[in-house]
């Protein structure tokens, strides 16, 4: 029955993820942008047309491989906690073959968080697109290589070389976009923001995310925060990219960087839930362990004197504990405890703290 929950519930989350990739791609072919009009004289729409220095097939390529590989990578050798005794791998009736069982159901294991981790990651990444492609087809910002492309003229047949044209919000106009392909003229108008900068800062700091919480740092600490540097530095020169090749706008870029980091941190945080902490499964046949005992007052109930001075809480701040004289009676020795306890009273109240 467990297992038939586990199976339907897997079965859900892929309609999910398969739901969310459809509506990527509706996007993409049913919403149409919206159509922004111009100036001539705008300056900031009269750059050059440059080819991607990261095409789009090597940005699919780099997003889907390096951070899946890295995961599946980390998640197949990292030090997985201990079974409990009771495991399904330690009812086997064959002793002799109790170890090999145990190490498949322990690759299972693995596979399985493979297959969370790498889920996690991938249904962010379809999320950044779905919200990526909703605000450019709704804002429909001109690229800065707009005249270049574009080649836009009006209905009475006169472009931005006729001089009565200055000066005019022309939001009636025909792209003839000579030399260039369809699928060029079709994203002149969708700039805001940047989707390569969405995409791979997305992409890169989860994984820097994902390296801080499940990387071991015992051969070497700095190696771990190499890596996290190096992920992250690549995103930042592939949004850099789009600005010195003429794609985007320096505020698309940072739209779109401020797009990736809120949503890797949202589905790293709330949704994978890297930083949770749980708690190691011991064997069940070690008993635990007793709580600690309370420390001895002053004075024992014999009315001896208690050889071990009273600790005051760690934040007094520098104040001193009683040190009882060797030969005081136990009545003196509780005296001046009482007498230390209420002149450190204030000190307690003073820096917020209840003893």
């Amino acid at each position: 029955m467990k297992r038939l929950k586990s199976i339907a519930r897997i079965a859900f989350d892929l309609v999910i993820f398969v739901g969310v990739c459809l509506c990527e791609l509706g996007l993409r072919k049913w919403l149409k942008p919206h159509k922004r009009g111009f100036f001539c004289n705008d300056e900031s729409l009269q750059y050059p047309y440059r080819e991607s220095t990261i095409t789009v097939p090597m940005m699919v390529g780099i997003v889907l491989a390096v951070p899946c590989s890295v995961i599946m990578v980390i998640e197949l050798f990292k030090q997985l906690s201990p079974l409990p005794a009771a495991s399904s791998c330690e009812k086997r009736k064959s002793p002799q073959s109790n170890a090999s069982k145990q190490s498949g159901c322990r690759v299972a294991e693995r596979l399985m968080h493979c297959y969370a981790q790498i889920g996690y990651y991938l249904f962010g990444l379809a999320l950044t697109l779905v919200a990526t492609h909703i605000t450019k087809k709704t804002v429909g910002r001109l690229r800065p290589h707009f005249f270049a492309v574009c080649q836009p003229q009006m209905p009475d047949g006169s472009t931005c070389k006729d001089s009565f044209n200055y000066g005019r919000y022309i939001e009636d106009y025909q792209c003839l976009g000579q030399n260039h392909t369809e699928s060029t003229l079709g994203q002149v108008g969708q700039s805001f923001p940047s989707a390569h900068s969405s995409v791979f800062f997305y992409s890169m700091l989860y994984l820097a995310f994902y390296l801080q919480a499940a990387l071991s740092t015992r051969a070497s600490k700095l190696m771990k925060h190499l890596l996290q540097f190096t992920f992250i530095m690549f995103a930042w020169y592939v949004a850099l990219s789009r600005i010195s090749d003429y794609w985007h706008h320096w505020s698309d870029v940072l739209g779109g960087l401020i797009f990736g980091c809120v949503i890797a941190y949202i589905i790293s945080h709330y949704v994978a839930h890297i930083f949770v902490r749980r708690p190691m499964r011991l064997n069940s046949n070690v008993a635990p362990k007793p709580p600690a005992k309370p420390s001895a007052s002053p004075a024992n109930s014999s009315g001896k004197a208690n050889s071990s001075p009273p600790v005051l809480p760690a934040y007094t701040f520098g104040t001193l504990p009683y040190l009882p004289h060797p030969h005081a009676t136990a009545a003196a020795v509780a005296a001046a405890a009482a007498q230390q306890q209420a002149q450190y009273a204030q000190t307690y109240h003073n820096y917020g703290y209840v003893p």
